[in-house]
């Protein structure tokens, strides 16, 4: 198996943090030292926002950056993207869409494409919030592509997650076939400003207490913003701010984190033997005339397939 190229983190600016950023995306090993690497303190408060394509979420974003600076504290976001099929770069470009953050030092804006990932979510995404940790900032923001539950992902990355709903697109269904009510710690209601907001509020309360009483846990609280005026950011900004007092005070958050060490584990772990067989497949004699003789149908596919497993579990041993 080839070895991979490994840089260690040492971050001293913007432009070094998004070239150690750029080396994950690469697919580049980048070492996070100390406690941080290891889960043995809370680093940023990570924010994952979800929800409906259309639902504003970077506007959303957008606001809750302003109002995270005006509370005294340095933000980063990184803005899941779907990928150009051509360069596999962000295709929307968050970076455009909030240019007005770019003569503030303390925010720090990215793009991330998915590149062919269906969770919602970078692969590299993971790394990038230990590298803007190690950076310093304060809290970290990951906005992901859509909603569904193949989004579920977001749950290995966040501290606490905000799923942004809209009155009248039929979210409240959406979010119960996808099993997304599960997910939130807090819903956002965006677009507060249509004739149907009440009623929507309402039933998503509904649905949440229900949920609530099957889990025996707190119903999520519900906040309700008009992202385009930047109405209710402010209360939305308190409540994040208490989840993440409240966390950090019960240990939730550490406990948290540390079943996001473990579930890195098992993603590490996979990726590392997919390589592995990727690397004892290339060039292998036995698979071709595996192949042939599946092409020429003396042999079916999940047979070929037990046979050369079954080789291979002889060489490694």
């Amino acid at each position: 198996m080839s070895s991979e190229p490994r840089a260690t983190i040492g971050l001293s600016s913007e432009r070094e943090t998004a070239r150690m950023i750029s080396k994950v995306e690469r697919g580049e090993i980048v070492d996070v030292t100390g406690d941080l690497a290891l889960g043995g303190t809370v680093g940023a408060h990570v924010i994952g926002i979800t929800g409906s394509p259309g639902s504003g979420k970077s506007t959303l974003v957008d606001v809750l950056a302003r109002q995270i600076r005006a509370d005294g504290r340095t933000v980063a976001i990184l803005a899941i993207d779907p990928s150009s099929h051509l360069t596999g770069g962000a295709v929307l470009g968050d970076r455009v869409r909030m240019s007005s953050h770019s003569q503030d030092p303390g925010i720090f804006i990215r793009s991330m494409g998915t590149r062919g990932s269906t969770t919602g979510l970078a692969r590299a995404a993971r790394d990038a919030v230990k590298i803007l940790e190690a950076a310093g900032y304060d809290v970290v923001i990951v906005e992901t592509v859509g909603v569904g539950q193949v989004e579920l992902d977001v749950l290995t990355v966040a501290d606490t997650v905000a799923v942004v709903l809209v009155p009248g697109l039929g979210d409240t269904m959406q979010m119960n076939k996808a099993g997304i009510m599960e997910i939130g710690d807090l819903f956002v209601v965006n677009m507060a400003d249509r004739a149907e907001t009440s009623a929507f509020v309402r039933d998503l309360k509904q649905a949440l207490a229900v949920g609530a009483s099957h889990t025996h846990t707190d119903m999520p609280p519900v906040c309700c913003t008009v992202a385009l005026t930047g109405k209710g950011v402010d209360a939305l900004w308190s409540t994040l701010r208490e989840f993440d007092e409240r966390d950090q005070a019960s240990g939730r958050r550490l406990a948290r984190r540390a079943e996001h060490q473990s579930r890195e584990l098992t993603r590490h772990i996979e990726n590392r033997v997919a390589a592995m067989l990727h690397d004892a497949m290339t060039g292998s004699a036995r698979l071709d005339e595996l192949r042939r003789r599946v092409q020429a149908g003396q042999m079916t596919p999940r047979a070929a397939a037990d046979d050369w497993l079954a080789d291979l579990r002889l060489r490694l041993e």
